[in-house]
């Protein structure tokens, strides 16, 4: 599972078969909604190293986990506006955005512990993308005092193997680790099409300005990152809280079935499939994927 995860980079219920298809003919990524917000940003000593936070609102807590691929400000498109109404922390993993490039061993999960420590948080959603959705379906399994409900997007679990097809992203090009970034950023923004759908060239644009000011995401030393020692793909049946599962219907394959095995393991959850999107539907389709996540918490408050 290591191996796998360090060659593929972007990887940043009781309602069985209610899986719901949502429509949206806007496509594009949207920037953060115009309002005066205060935030709350500083870094977090995690031990060998600083992770990078922003915080905002009030109320029930929902905590952003970003991909693999990007960093905190994948989340733009939300922050903002679920904080009228919730608590937001959003935050940079090691190596990505402002959080400090690791050179030693370390734990995403145990980084979160501390963050939340740090933020006298007691209990949360927590929402993950990709490689995040991972790191929060460990989170649910290993913490669930901490964990209230999980929103997973696009999520890969661990314990499930990838297809040929995913690790070589298909024949199409993918450049290894040791590829200049500026061609790096030239696939992922132009001619992988998973990752972002086709038409959606807003999202393309933004994906692009994300990854040129931050090009330190696409050289992240993952050989340091230590991933949780059991396999979730046999343990998800633990997992009690309320969860919804968002994905792109133009995501790759592989994640497709990540996402079936998923809701199959979780008894209490839900799938919707967002049209018009690839794997980042919270940055290329986000006013469907905010009505689907805010509806979600609203019904389990």
């Amino acid at each position: 599972m290591k191996l796998l995860l360090l060659a593929v980079p972007i990887l940043a219920f009781m309602i069985i078969g209610s899986d719901r298809v949502i429509d949206n003919p806007q496509s594009g990524s949207q920037p953060p909604e115009t309002v005066h917000l205060a935030v709350q940003a500083g870094y977090v000593d995690v031990g060998g190293g600083r992770i990078f936070y922003e915080a905002a609102g009030q109320g029930p807590v929902i905590v952003m986990v970003h991909d693999g691929l990007l960093h905190r400000e994948t989340w733009d498109a939300q922050f903002a506006g679920f904080a009228k109404n919730y608590r937001i922390i959003r935050w940079d993993r090691r190596g990505y955005g402002r959080s400090d490039i690791p050179n030693a061993p370390y734990s995403d999960l145990d980084d979160l512990l501390v963050l939340l420590k740090h933020l006298k948080v007691e209990r949360a959603t927590i929402m993950g993308c990709s490689a995040g959705g991972m790191l929060s379906i460990h989170m649910a399994l290993d913490h669930p005092e901490l964990v209230s409900s999980l929103i997973l997007v696009g999520p890969i679990v661990s314990g499930f193997r990838f297809s040929d097809h995913f690790i070589k992203r298909g024949e199409r090009g993918m450049p290894d680790n040791n590829a200049p970034v500026e061609q790096k950023i030239d696939y992922w923004t132009s001619k992988d099409p998973w990752i972002i759908a086709p038409e959606n060239t807003a999202a393309k644009k933004r994906m692009k300005e994300l990854l040129t000011a931050n090009p330190q995401n696409l050289n992240v030393p993952f050989q340091y990152n230590r991933l949780p020692g059991e396999p979730a793909l046999g343990r998800l049946s633990q997992i009690k809280v309320p969860t919804l599962i968002v994905v792109g219907e133009s995501d790759v394959p592989d994640v497709h079935a990540h996402v079936g095995a998923i809701e199959s393991g979780i008894t209490n959850s839900k799938r919707v499939v967002l049209v018009h999107s690839g794997h980042l539907p919270h940055m290329e389709v986000p006013d469907a994927f905010n009505r689907v996540v805010l509806d979600f918490l609203q019904s389990v408050k």
